[in-house]
């Protein structure tokens, strides 16, 4: 699942603690799929496009608690 989220993403912004990320285009839903399916504590859930995913976190989960679980996994 990491390679999966590897082979797409490009970035990820926050607004709040909503992150966006940008992956290569058609990626979106495969790069969705990997994050929603390795089980970050951190992360509600995702709603994915073409070339961007919305990353919606759990009540009260800071974008560095993210990004942290993240880096953790290897997927940044």
């Amino acid at each position: 699942l990491v390679e999966d989220f590897r082979r797409g993403f490009l970035s990820i912004e926050f607004s709040g603690s909503q992150g966006v990320i940008k992956t290569l285009p058609g990626h979106a839903s495969s790069v969705a799929f990997a994050l929603d399916h390795l089980r970050l504590r951190e992360v509600l859930g995702t709603i994915a496009g073409d070339d961007t995913i919305l990353v919606i976190p759990r009540e009260g989960v800071k974008r560095t608690a993210l990004l942290a679980a993240l880096r953790e996994r290897g997927c940044v």
